[in-house]
């Protein structure tokens, strides 16, 4: 007799393994299935030759509040984060053309984070007064401010101030990409202030042994609690018997529950694994509409020698962030002088994540999220080019370029492709003005007993995978409120 379940998972991203373990401790009997052969999505861990880390780079785990802590802590199990903090370089090229570089450490002296950025602009007395008072009033808003913002775009918000200097104009510009993984023009106000106000003031962090053992950890956490997490196991249809969901097929079985939770997106639950019949055609053309964030090509370098000094690297200039005319203009080859670039060195935070005396450097830029993208090769190659220039010596001791992903890896990874253009979005989907704060998609579907997990649904205002955590935590009381609900309608 096939085993029952309370409720089934599909997809093994964070939203769904921290939504199954939470689950699992308050009694209700879960299996996650998962199309790969390692958990973690977006964040499935890399292995090869001896060094450790995920396929994309990722940092940024406060260590005193967020997702993360407050996850762990409410399993029970917060001495498993094991934080490891470290020091970023924030590099900044002037419209001279010269880099300069602000050390973001734990161990700065500095009081006013501001000040190296500053410096770094070549901002004068006034337009430096200026910026501070425009960076606070965003980062010191109420809840009660920030929710009509969130349909302003930060561009329009931006544009409402007289005298903002270039570099702090191009600092939104940029950060609305790198931060809320959009278009400048898309971006809400409100997104990027909540963004700014979790994050101010924090010790950012990277988990020891890397986000896969993170993954790991709940996943023993599911299995410890009576849940089972299956891999290699793509779920094909979700099931619906009188009007309900009732369970899926996977792999030629029949997987039977009353709850499904989906972390597979929205767009390819509504659209793939269920079909437009079971919705009304106003939902169907909603999630049809839904806007996907920015994808990211990166690549991996391998160092001979421990020469990069930081574990995170952000390089930037006033004017190399994507808008709508930049991203067709890259579609067509063309690029901007300075391309916004991100990159992680695991062995910076913990030694044990590359052989001993060398590195690993996980580097790329935003890019269109269509899976078939024509500009991600050119756009990989402007990435090594601006690394020789930004760090002439450390490209000295580059031994190998390699693992040349983008958003095609995406969609065969984590989200399948259902819609043109669609299905490599580097975070997902509901990250602009009209999808996100108050209007972001609701975790709990039309159907009854389907629920959504994940960036797409059920998340507060954060970036990439602490999103999808705290969905996971909000979509995990959600079904336990469903769960005991049905059980009390079970006994009238």
């Amino acid at each position: 007799m096939a085993p029952k379940y309370d409720a089934i998972i599909i997809g093994a991203g964070y939203g769904g393994i921290v939504c199954g373990a939470l689950l699992s401790k308050w009694g209700v009997k879960v299996l996650v299935l998962d199309k790969n052969n390692r958990p973690g999505g977006k964040q499935m861990p890399f292995t090869k030759n001896g060094f450790k880390g995920e396929w994309w780079p990722t940092f940024g785990i406060p260590l005193e509040r967020g997702p993360f802590v407050e996850a762990f802590a409410e399993l029970g199990i917060e001495s498993n984060l094991k934080l490891m903090p470290g020091s970023a370089a924030l590099m900044y090229r002037r419209p001279s053309g010269k880099w300069v570089t602000a050390v973001d450490s734990p161990k700065s002296e500095i009081a006013d984070p501001t000040e190296n950025m500053f410096n770094a602009w070549q901002l004068n007395a006034e337009e430096r007064q200026t910026s501070l008072q425009i960076l606070a009033e965003l980062a010191l808003m109420s809840p009660q401010e920030l929710d009509p913002l969130d349909d302003v775009p930060i561009k329009d918000w931006v544009d409402s101030h007289t005298n903002v200097p270039p570099a702090l104009r191009g600092f939104f510009a940029v950060h609305a990409n790198l931060m809320a993984t959009n278009l400048y023009e898309l971006v809400a106000a409100s997104e990027m202030a909540r963004i700014m106000q979790i994050f101010a003031g924090t010790t950012k962090s990277y988990p020891k042994g890397g986000y896969g053992r993170l993954i790991m950890d709940l996943v023993n956490f599911i299995k410890a609690h009576g849940g089972d997490v299956q891999l290699r196991s793509r779920v094909e249809r979700i099931l619906v018997e009188g009007g309900r969901a009732a369970g899926v097929t996977c792999n030629g079985k029949v997987f039977k529950a009353p709850i499904i939770v989906s972390n597979a997106g929205v767009q390819p639950t509504v659209l793939k694994l269920l079909g437009e019949e079971y919705f009304d055609k106003f939902y169907v053309n909603y999630v049809k509409e839904i806007v996907p964030s920015l994808g990211f090509t990166c690549q991996r370098y391998v160092m001979s020698k421990p020469v990069l000094e930081h574990g995170v690297y952000i390089a930037t200039s006033e004017d190399s962030y994507i808008d709508a005319a930049r991203l067709d203009d890259m579609h067509a080859g063309k690029f901007p002088d300075v391309i916004s670039v991100y990159g992680t060195v695991p062995a910076h935070f913990d030694p044990e994540m590359a052989p001993p005396g060398k590195q690993m450097l996980l580097i790329g830029t935003w890019c269109s999220p269509d899976p078939a993208a024509r500009e991600i090769r050119a756009l990989q190659k402007k990435v090594d080019e601006q690394f020789e220039e930004m760090l002439p010596d450390a490209a000295r001791f580059v031994e190998t370029r390699e693992g040349y992903v983008g958003p095609a890896h995406v969609a065969a990874m984590s989200r399948d492709q259902v819609l043109p253009g669609l299905g490599g979005e580097a975070v997902g989907l509901a990250v602009t003005v009209g999808y996100c704060g108050k209007n972001k998609p609701k975790a709990r579907s039309p159907l009854p007993g389907l629920f959504f997990v994940g960036h797409d649904a059920g998340g507060s205002a954060l970036v990439g995978t602490h999103q999808a955590v705290s969905s996971g935590m909000r979509v995990a009381h959600l079904v336990r409120n469903y769960y005991f609900e049905r059980k009390l309608v079970e006994r009238l």
